[in-house]
Protein backbone atom coordinates (compact mmCIF):
# COMPACT_ATOMS: atom_id res chain seq x y z
CA UNK A 1 0.00 0.00 0.00
CA UNK A 2 2.80 2.97 0.63
CA UNK A 3 4.78 1.86 -2.68
CA UNK A 4 1.04 1.82 -4.44
CA UNK A 5 0.89 5.79 -2.34
CA UNK A 6 4.43 6.68 -3.30
CA UNK A 7 3.50 5.34 -6.64
CA UNK A 8 0.77 7.58 -7.39
CA UNK A 9 1.88 10.46 -5.37
CA UNK A 10 4.69 10.65 -7.64
CA UNK A 11 2.52 10.29 -11.05
CA UNK A 12 0.50 13.48 -9.70
CA UNK A 13 4.15 15.36 -9.40
CA UNK A 14 4.74 14.15 -12.83
CA UNK A 15 1.86 15.74 -14.21
CA UNK A 16 0.94 15.80 -17.86
CA UNK A 17 3.56 15.20 -20.44
CA UNK A 18 4.65 14.87 -23.86
CA UNK A 19 4.47 11.06 -23.42
CA UNK A 20 0.68 11.37 -22.47
CA UNK A 21 -0.05 14.17 -25.13
CA UNK A 22 1.48 11.57 -27.95
CA UNK A 23 -1.13 8.81 -26.28
CA UNK A 24 -4.00 10.69 -26.56
CA UNK A 25 -3.16 11.68 -30.37
CA UNK A 26 -2.17 8.04 -30.89
CA UNK A 27 -5.44 6.92 -29.51
CA UNK A 28 -7.82 9.41 -31.58
CA UNK A 29 -5.68 8.69 -34.38
CA UNK A 30 -6.71 5.32 -34.06
CA UNK A 31 -10.40 5.57 -33.19
CA UNK A 32 -11.50 8.41 -36.33
CA UNK A 33 -10.83 6.28 -39.57
CA UNK A 34 -12.43 4.54 -42.15
CA UNK A 35 -15.27 3.93 -39.43
CA UNK A 36 -15.98 7.51 -38.76
CA UNK A 37 -16.35 8.45 -41.99
CA UNK A 38 -19.09 5.58 -43.20
CA UNK A 39 -20.55 6.66 -39.98
CA UNK A 40 -22.64 9.62 -40.84
CA UNK A 41 -24.13 7.16 -43.72
CA UNK A 42 -25.41 4.81 -41.12
CA UNK A 43 -26.27 7.66 -38.48
CA UNK A 44 -28.16 9.87 -41.44
CA UNK A 45 -30.04 6.41 -42.89
CA UNK A 46 -31.55 5.96 -39.21
CA UNK A 47 -33.74 9.26 -39.46
CA UNK A 48 -33.78 12.08 -36.91
CA UNK A 49 -34.45 10.76 -33.65
CA UNK A 50 -32.25 7.62 -33.80
CA UNK A 51 -29.71 9.56 -35.00
CA UNK A 52 -29.96 11.60 -31.85
CA UNK A 53 -30.31 8.88 -29.86
CA UNK A 54 -26.77 7.11 -31.19
CA UNK A 55 -25.55 10.72 -31.39
CA UNK A 56 -26.12 10.86 -26.87
CA UNK A 57 -24.46 7.50 -26.42
CA UNK A 58 -21.66 7.42 -28.67
CA UNK A 59 -19.42 8.48 -25.61
CA UNK A 60 -20.41 6.08 -23.10
CA UNK A 61 -20.04 3.40 -25.29
CA UNK A 62 -16.83 3.72 -26.49
CA UNK A 63 -15.11 5.30 -23.03
CA UNK A 64 -16.47 2.41 -20.18
CA UNK A 65 -15.68 -0.84 -22.72
CA UNK A 66 -12.80 0.55 -22.99
CA UNK A 67 -11.55 1.41 -19.78
CA UNK A 68 -13.28 -1.88 -18.80
CA UNK A 69 -10.60 -3.63 -20.90
CA UNK A 70 -8.11 -1.06 -20.28
CA UNK A 71 -8.62 -1.71 -16.55
CA UNK A 72 -8.30 -5.90 -17.61
CA UNK A 73 -5.26 -5.95 -19.37
CA UNK A 74 -3.42 -3.98 -16.41
CA UNK A 75 -3.83 -6.79 -14.08
CA UNK A 76 -1.35 -8.80 -16.36
CA UNK A 77 2.15 -9.02 -15.45
CA UNK A 78 5.51 -8.72 -17.50
CA UNK A 79 6.11 -12.60 -16.12
CA UNK A 80 8.95 -14.60 -18.18
CA UNK A 81 9.55 -11.51 -20.60
CA UNK A 82 6.73 -10.95 -21.53
CA UNK A 83 5.07 -7.53 -22.29
CA UNK A 84 2.22 -7.89 -20.18
CA UNK A 85 -0.65 -6.96 -23.39
CA UNK A 86 -3.98 -8.08 -23.74
CA UNK A 87 -3.15 -12.08 -25.17
CA UNK A 88 -0.50 -12.37 -22.11
CA UNK A 89 -3.25 -11.38 -19.65
CA UNK A 90 -4.72 -13.86 -20.91
CA UNK A 91 -2.73 -16.80 -21.15
CA UNK A 92 -1.85 -15.71 -17.57
CA UNK A 93 -5.28 -15.64 -15.93
CA UNK A 94 -7.11 -18.22 -17.73
CA UNK A 95 -4.33 -20.71 -19.53
CA UNK A 96 -2.96 -21.19 -23.00
CA UNK A 97 -6.34 -22.52 -24.50
CA UNK A 98 -7.68 -19.55 -23.77
CA UNK A 99 -4.69 -17.92 -24.43
CA UNK A 100 -5.32 -19.54 -27.93
CA UNK A 101 -8.38 -18.70 -28.69
CA UNK A 102 -7.94 -15.08 -27.76
CA UNK A 103 -5.13 -15.33 -30.40
CA UNK A 104 -7.32 -16.56 -33.09
CA UNK A 105 -9.90 -14.12 -32.14
CA UNK A 106 -7.73 -11.11 -31.90
CA UNK A 107 -6.37 -11.43 -34.66
CA UNK A 108 -9.94 -12.18 -36.61
CA UNK A 109 -10.31 -8.78 -35.10
CA UNK A 110 -7.87 -6.57 -36.12
CA UNK A 111 -6.90 -7.91 -39.17
CA UNK A 112 -10.59 -7.42 -41.39
CA UNK A 113 -9.86 -4.15 -40.17
CA UNK A 114 -6.92 -3.38 -42.60
CA UNK A 115 -8.84 -4.65 -45.35
CA UNK A 116 -11.40 -2.20 -44.64
CA UNK A 117 -8.97 0.43 -44.95
CA UNK A 118 -7.52 -0.80 -48.02
CA UNK A 119 -10.84 -1.11 -49.74
CA UNK A 120 -11.68 2.45 -48.12
CA UNK A 121 -8.39 4.08 -49.80
CA UNK A 122 -8.40 2.36 -52.76
CA UNK A 123 -12.48 3.74 -53.83
CA UNK A 124 -11.61 6.94 -52.68
CA UNK A 125 -7.93 7.36 -55.01
CA UNK A 126 -10.29 6.37 -57.86
CA UNK A 127 -13.59 8.24 -57.04
CA UNK A 128 -10.63 11.64 -56.52
CA UNK A 129 -9.09 10.59 -59.92
CA UNK A 130 -12.50 10.36 -61.55
CA UNK A 131 -14.55 13.17 -59.98
CA UNK A 132 -11.94 15.99 -58.96
CA UNK A 133 -9.17 15.45 -61.97
CA UNK A 134 -11.00 14.23 -64.35
CA UNK A 135 -8.13 11.13 -65.21
CA UNK A 136 -11.02 8.68 -66.60
CA UNK A 137 -11.06 5.05 -65.63
CA UNK A 138 -8.41 3.89 -63.52
CA UNK A 139 -7.61 0.48 -62.75
CA UNK A 140 -8.25 -1.02 -59.36
CA UNK A 141 -5.08 -3.81 -60.06
CA UNK A 142 -2.81 -0.52 -60.44
CA UNK A 143 -4.26 1.54 -57.53
CA UNK A 144 -4.79 -0.82 -54.61
CA UNK A 145 -1.27 -1.81 -54.57
CA UNK A 146 0.40 1.16 -55.08
CA UNK A 147 -1.61 2.91 -52.33
CA UNK A 148 -1.00 -0.40 -50.26
CA UNK A 149 2.46 -0.36 -50.61
CA UNK A 150 3.50 3.45 -49.72
CA UNK A 151 1.34 2.61 -46.41
CA UNK A 152 3.54 -0.44 -45.65
CA UNK A 153 6.52 1.61 -45.93
CA UNK A 154 5.55 3.43 -43.27
CA UNK A 155 4.80 0.38 -41.04
CA UNK A 156 8.23 -1.02 -41.36
CA UNK A 157 9.94 1.44 -39.49
CA UNK A 158 8.30 -0.10 -36.16
CA UNK A 159 5.46 0.72 -33.66
CA UNK A 160 7.35 4.05 -32.02
CA UNK A 161 7.58 5.48 -35.66
CA UNK A 162 3.69 4.09 -36.50
CA UNK A 163 3.00 6.31 -33.63
CA UNK A 164 4.86 9.39 -33.67
CA UNK A 165 3.45 9.39 -37.24
CA UNK A 166 -0.09 8.98 -36.30
CA UNK A 167 0.55 11.82 -33.83
CA UNK A 168 1.90 14.04 -36.55
CA UNK A 169 -1.09 13.48 -38.45
CA UNK A 170 -3.82 13.73 -35.98
CA UNK A 171 -3.51 17.26 -35.40
CA UNK A 172 -3.77 18.64 -39.16
CA UNK A 173 -6.34 15.55 -39.16
CA UNK A 174 -8.36 17.41 -36.58
CA UNK A 175 -7.83 20.75 -38.47
CA UNK A 176 -9.84 19.34 -41.33
CA UNK A 177 -12.56 17.60 -39.49
CA UNK A 178 -13.09 21.12 -38.10
CA UNK A 179 -12.59 22.92 -41.89
CA UNK A 180 -15.04 20.25 -43.64
CA UNK A 181 -17.36 21.06 -40.52
CA UNK A 182 -17.74 24.86 -41.04
CA UNK A 183 -17.35 24.56 -45.36
CA UNK A 184 -20.74 21.87 -45.16
CA UNK A 185 -22.52 23.98 -43.19
CA UNK A 186 -23.68 26.65 -45.99
CA UNK A 187 -25.23 23.75 -48.03
CA UNK A 188 -27.12 22.61 -44.83
CA UNK A 189 -30.76 21.84 -45.79
CA UNK A 190 -33.43 20.48 -44.08
CA UNK A 191 -34.16 17.20 -45.34
CA UNK A 192 -33.43 15.36 -42.50
CA UNK A 193 -35.45 17.25 -40.42
CA UNK A 194 -38.62 15.82 -42.60
CA UNK A 195 -37.87 12.75 -41.17
CA UNK A 196 -38.95 13.87 -37.55
CA UNK A 197 -42.77 13.60 -39.06
CA UNK A 198 -42.36 10.29 -40.48
CA UNK A 199 -40.59 8.61 -37.36
CA UNK A 200 -42.78 9.34 -34.37
CA UNK A 201 -43.42 5.84 -33.74
CA UNK A 202 -41.73 4.75 -30.15
CA UNK A 203 -40.90 1.06 -31.39
CA UNK A 204 -39.30 2.31 -34.92
CA UNK A 205 -37.34 4.61 -33.61
CA UNK A 206 -35.76 2.45 -31.19
CA UNK A 207 -35.69 -0.11 -33.43
CA UNK A 208 -33.31 2.26 -35.88
CA UNK A 209 -31.64 3.44 -32.61
CA UNK A 210 -30.30 -0.30 -32.26
CA UNK A 211 -29.77 -1.49 -35.87
CA UNK A 212 -27.38 1.85 -35.96
CA UNK A 213 -25.25 0.35 -32.37
CA UNK A 214 -22.93 -1.57 -34.82
CA UNK A 215 -21.72 1.14 -36.85
CA UNK A 216 -21.18 3.13 -33.85
CA UNK A 217 -19.27 0.83 -31.82
CA UNK A 218 -16.62 0.44 -35.06
CA UNK A 219 -16.66 4.29 -35.71
CA UNK A 220 -14.76 5.27 -32.30
CA UNK A 221 -13.03 1.56 -32.01
CA UNK A 222 -9.52 1.79 -30.79
CA UNK A 223 -9.21 -2.05 -30.11
CA UNK A 224 -5.98 -2.09 -32.37
CA UNK A 225 -3.87 0.13 -30.24
CA UNK A 226 -5.57 -0.04 -26.86
CA UNK A 227 -3.23 -3.21 -25.65
CA UNK A 228 0.30 -1.62 -26.88
CA UNK A 229 -0.78 2.14 -25.04
CA UNK A 230 -1.58 0.16 -21.97
CA UNK A 231 1.53 -2.14 -21.99
CA UNK A 232 3.10 1.98 -22.71
CA UNK A 233 1.88 2.98 -19.32
CA UNK A 234 2.86 0.04 -17.40
CA UNK A 235 6.39 0.81 -18.33
CA UNK A 236 5.91 4.32 -17.69
CA UNK A 237 3.99 4.12 -14.63
CA UNK A 238 4.53 1.33 -12.84
CA UNK A 239 1.74 0.38 -10.42
CA UNK A 240 0.10 3.95 -10.84
CA UNK A 241 -0.77 3.69 -14.74
CA UNK A 242 -4.04 2.88 -13.58
CA UNK A 243 -4.43 6.83 -13.46
CA UNK A 244 -2.83 7.45 -16.40
CA UNK A 245 -4.70 5.17 -18.69
CA UNK A 246 -8.36 6.54 -17.36
CA UNK A 247 -7.11 9.90 -17.42
CA UNK A 248 -5.62 9.47 -21.04
CA UNK A 249 -8.03 7.86 -22.29
CA UNK A 250 -11.26 9.80 -21.24
CA UNK A 251 -9.82 13.18 -23.07
CA UNK A 252 -9.15 10.66 -26.02
CA UNK A 253 -12.62 9.84 -26.42
CA UNK A 254 -13.87 13.57 -25.46
CA UNK A 255 -11.95 14.89 -28.39
CA UNK A 256 -12.86 11.62 -30.94
CA UNK A 257 -16.71 11.55 -30.06
CA UNK A 258 -16.86 15.52 -29.96
CA UNK A 259 -15.21 16.23 -33.30
CA UNK A 260 -16.93 13.28 -34.83
CA UNK A 261 -19.99 13.76 -33.70
CA UNK A 262 -19.54 17.76 -35.20
CA UNK A 263 -18.12 16.70 -38.46
CA UNK A 264 -20.79 14.12 -38.77
CA UNK A 265 -24.05 16.20 -38.38
CA UNK A 266 -22.66 18.70 -40.59
CA UNK A 267 -22.28 16.45 -43.21
CA UNK A 268 -25.69 14.78 -42.86
CA UNK A 269 -27.68 18.24 -43.10
CA UNK A 270 -25.69 18.99 -46.31
CA UNK A 271 -27.09 16.02 -47.95
CA UNK A 272 -30.41 14.40 -48.03
CA UNK A 273 -31.59 10.86 -47.02
CA UNK A 274 -31.54 9.92 -50.34
CA UNK A 275 -28.07 10.61 -51.20
CA UNK A 276 -26.88 8.76 -48.50
CA UNK A 277 -27.94 5.98 -49.20
CA UNK A 278 -26.56 6.58 -52.80
CA UNK A 279 -23.18 6.90 -51.02
CA UNK A 280 -23.56 3.54 -49.30
CA UNK A 281 -24.66 1.53 -52.44
CA UNK A 282 -21.75 3.19 -53.92
CA UNK A 283 -19.32 2.21 -51.01
CA UNK A 284 -18.18 5.43 -50.44
CA UNK A 285 -17.16 7.48 -47.47
CA UNK A 286 -19.95 10.29 -46.89
CA UNK A 287 -16.68 12.81 -47.77
CA UNK A 288 -16.26 11.30 -51.07
CA UNK A 289 -19.82 11.90 -51.64
CA UNK A 290 -19.48 15.83 -51.12
CA UNK A 291 -16.91 16.24 -52.53
CA UNK A 292 -18.65 14.75 -56.06
CA UNK A 293 -21.62 16.48 -54.98
CA UNK A 294 -20.47 19.96 -54.34
CA UNK A 295 -18.26 22.32 -56.89
CA UNK A 296 -16.37 24.02 -54.24
CA UNK A 297 -12.92 23.06 -54.61
CA UNK A 298 -12.00 23.59 -50.67
CA UNK A 299 -14.09 21.27 -49.66
CA UNK A 300 -13.15 18.90 -52.21
CA UNK A 301 -9.57 18.57 -51.56
CA UNK A 302 -10.14 19.02 -48.06
CA UNK A 303 -12.35 15.87 -48.23
CA UNK A 304 -9.97 13.77 -49.82
CA UNK A 305 -7.18 14.83 -47.53
CA UNK A 306 -9.73 14.04 -44.45
CA UNK A 307 -10.29 10.41 -45.89
CA UNK A 308 -6.47 9.58 -47.04
CA UNK A 309 -5.03 10.73 -43.36
CA UNK A 310 -7.66 9.42 -41.61
CA UNK A 311 -7.35 5.91 -43.50
CA UNK A 312 -3.67 5.52 -43.02
CA UNK A 313 -3.44 6.53 -39.73
CA UNK A 314 -6.33 4.00 -39.17
CA UNK A 315 -4.25 1.22 -41.00
CA UNK A 316 -1.16 2.14 -39.22
CA UNK A 317 -2.55 1.29 -35.97
CA UNK A 318 -4.25 -1.62 -37.06
CA UNK A 319 -0.91 -2.83 -38.58
CA UNK A 320 0.70 -2.69 -35.17
CA UNK A 321 -2.14 -4.97 -33.78
CA UNK A 322 -1.70 -7.29 -36.32
CA UNK A 323 1.66 -8.07 -35.91
CA UNK A 324 1.63 -8.27 -32.66
CA UNK A 325 -1.71 -10.88 -32.88
CA UNK A 326 0.87 -12.38 -35.21
CA UNK A 327 3.61 -12.82 -32.84
CA UNK A 328 1.00 -14.65 -30.32
CA UNK A 329 -0.24 -16.27 -33.06
CA UNK A 330 3.80 -18.35 -33.97
CA UNK A 331 4.13 -18.76 -30.18
CA UNK A 332 0.95 -20.35 -28.76
CA UNK A 333 0.18 -22.52 -31.71
CA UNK A 334 4.06 -23.37 -33.12
CA UNK A 335 6.25 -22.46 -29.63
CA UNK A 336 8.42 -20.42 -32.32
CA UNK A 337 11.00 -19.13 -29.83
CA UNK A 338 11.19 -15.46 -29.05
CA UNK A 339 14.11 -14.60 -31.27
CA UNK A 340 12.26 -16.20 -34.19
CA UNK A 341 9.40 -13.90 -33.25
CA UNK A 342 10.88 -10.84 -32.76
CA UNK A 343 13.29 -11.16 -35.75
CA UNK A 344 13.63 -9.47 -39.27
CA UNK A 345 12.34 -12.27 -40.86
CA UNK A 346 9.04 -12.72 -39.05
CA UNK A 347 8.90 -9.25 -39.97
CA UNK A 348 9.05 -9.64 -43.37
CA UNK A 349 6.78 -12.38 -43.32
CA UNK A 350 3.86 -10.26 -41.79
CA UNK A 351 4.93 -7.18 -44.03
CA UNK A 352 4.16 -9.97 -47.67
CA UNK A 353 1.33 -11.38 -46.07
CA UNK A 354 -0.72 -8.13 -45.14
CA UNK A 355 0.11 -6.29 -48.66
CA UNK A 356 -1.27 -9.69 -50.47
CA UNK A 357 -4.37 -10.15 -48.73
CA UNK A 358 -5.16 -6.33 -48.15
CA UNK A 359 -4.26 -6.08 -52.06
CA UNK A 360 -6.62 -8.65 -52.85
CA UNK A 361 -9.57 -7.51 -51.15
CA UNK A 362 -8.97 -3.86 -52.36
CA UNK A 363 -9.39 -5.29 -55.92
CA UNK A 364 -12.11 -6.91 -55.38
CA UNK A 365 -14.13 -4.09 -53.59
CA UNK A 366 -15.59 -6.02 -50.90
CA UNK A 367 -18.56 -4.40 -49.35
CA UNK A 368 -17.23 -1.99 -46.40
CA UNK A 369 -20.20 -2.29 -44.42
CA UNK A 370 -20.54 -6.26 -44.67
CA UNK A 371 -17.53 -6.48 -43.33
CA UNK A 372 -18.19 -4.36 -40.67
CA UNK A 373 -21.72 -5.59 -39.41
CA UNK A 374 -20.51 -9.60 -40.33
CA UNK A 375 -17.22 -9.59 -39.12
CA UNK A 376 -15.67 -6.89 -37.12
CA UNK A 377 -18.35 -6.11 -35.20
CA UNK A 378 -19.15 -9.32 -33.46
CA UNK A 379 -15.41 -10.31 -32.84
CA UNK A 380 -14.71 -7.33 -31.76
CA UNK A 381 -17.15 -7.42 -29.03
CA UNK A 382 -16.25 -10.43 -27.49
CA UNK A 383 -12.81 -8.86 -27.10
CA UNK A 384 -13.56 -5.60 -26.12
CA UNK A 385 -17.27 -5.96 -24.12
CA UNK A 386 -16.99 -9.68 -22.96
CA UNK A 387 -13.69 -10.79 -21.95
CA UNK A 388 -13.23 -8.15 -19.03
CA UNK A 389 -16.59 -8.26 -17.75
CA UNK A 390 -15.60 -12.22 -17.14
CA UNK A 391 -12.51 -11.82 -15.69
CA UNK A 392 -13.85 -8.79 -13.27
CA UNK A 393 -16.02 -12.21 -11.90
CA UNK A 394 -13.41 -14.77 -11.84
CA UNK A 395 -9.76 -12.68 -11.16
CA UNK A 396 -9.68 -11.83 -7.17
CA UNK A 397 -7.29 -9.19 -8.21
CA UNK A 398 -10.12 -7.18 -10.66
CA UNK A 399 -12.93 -7.82 -8.10
CA UNK A 400 -13.22 -4.12 -7.05
CA UNK A 401 -14.95 -3.80 -10.78
CA UNK A 402 -17.32 -6.35 -10.69
CA UNK A 403 -20.32 -4.16 -9.44
CA UNK A 404 -19.41 -0.98 -11.55
CA UNK A 405 -22.78 0.32 -12.89
CA UNK A 406 -21.43 0.83 -16.12
CA UNK A 407 -20.90 -2.75 -16.56
CA UNK A 408 -24.77 -3.08 -17.39
CA UNK A 409 -24.35 -0.58 -19.75
CA UNK A 410 -21.08 -2.32 -21.75
CA UNK A 411 -23.16 -5.71 -21.15
CA UNK A 412 -26.06 -4.62 -23.21
CA UNK A 413 -24.30 -3.07 -25.97
CA UNK A 414 -22.26 -5.79 -26.31
CA UNK A 415 -25.36 -8.12 -26.78
CA UNK A 416 -27.57 -5.33 -29.07
CA UNK A 417 -23.92 -5.50 -31.42
CA UNK A 418 -23.94 -9.73 -31.39
CA UNK A 419 -27.66 -9.55 -32.11
CA UNK A 420 -27.11 -7.16 -34.81
CA UNK A 421 -24.86 -8.83 -36.72
CA UNK A 422 -26.82 -12.35 -36.12
CA UNK A 423 -29.67 -10.43 -37.84
CA UNK A 424 -27.27 -9.27 -40.86
CA UNK A 425 -26.15 -12.87 -41.33
CA UNK A 426 -29.08 -14.35 -41.87
CA UNK A 427 -30.43 -11.86 -43.91
CA UNK A 428 -27.57 -11.99 -46.19
CA UNK A 429 -27.47 -15.78 -46.76
CA UNK A 430 -31.24 -16.59 -46.29
CA UNK A 431 -33.98 -15.76 -48.63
Amino acid sequence: MELEARETASLKAVGWSRHDTLWVLGIYGCAVGGGSLFWPLSLGLQGFWPMLILSLLAFPITYFPYRALGQYVLSGSNKSGHDGNLLDTTIEHFGVNWGKALTTIYFLTVFPGMMIYTIIITNTIIDFLNSQLHVGSVSRWIVAPVSIFLMMVVVRYGTTAVVKAMGYIVVPFITLILIVSVVAAPHWNSAMLQTIETSNDLGGILLSSWKGIPLTVFAFSFTSILSQFVVAQKRRYGRAAATKVSSIMMISTVMVVSTVMLFSWSCIFALSPAELAEAKADNLTVLSFLSRKFSVPALAYASQLVVFTAVVKAFLAHYIATEESARAFGRAFFNMPESTLKGTAFSWLVVISVFIITTVSAIANLDVVNLITMIFVPLNVFVVYFIPLYAFHRIDSLKQYRWQPSNVLVTAVGLACLINSLHSIVQKFLP
